[in-house]
C-alpha cells in the first residue's frame, strides 16, 4: 500500500490534484512527461530531478517514488568537469 499526502507549501508549485501515470497508471514521468503539469502527482525513478520537496515524496519497493511535479527537469547541481579540473583529478606520472 502506497499512501501520499499533500498539504499547502508557501514554497513551491501548487498541487492540482491531477495525477499523470499514463493509461495504465504505472508509468513514469521521464516517459510522458510532455503530457503532465506543474503540481500533477507523478511517478519517477529521478525524484532528484522531477519531484517538489516542499511536499511529500513517497518512494516504493519498486525503487522509484510518486511525488508533485514540478513541471520540468532539474539541472545540474554539479557542473560537469572542466578541462583543468579533470587534469587536476587525473595527474600525470613519471616525467
Amino acid at each position: 500500500m502506497l499512501a501520499i499526502s499533500s498539504f499547502t507549501s508557501p514554497k513551491g508549485v501548487r498541487p492540482t490534484g491531477n495525477a499523470c501515470l499514463g493509461q495504465n497508471n504505472d508509468s513514469l514521468v521521464e516517459y510522458i512527461g510532455n503530457h503532465c503539469q506543474a503540481g500533477d502527482t507523478i511517478a519517477t525513478k529521478h525524484p532528484a530531478y522531477f519531484c517538489d520537496f516542499n511536499h511529500t515524496v513517497a518512494f516504493n519497493t519498486f525503487n522509484s517514488a510518486m511525488c508533485i511535479y514540478t513541471g520540468k527537469q532539474a539541472g545540474e547541481r554539479v557542473p560537469a568537469a572542466t578541462s583543468a579540473s579533470s587534469r587536476d583529478q587525473n595527474p600525470r606520472t613519471g616525467s
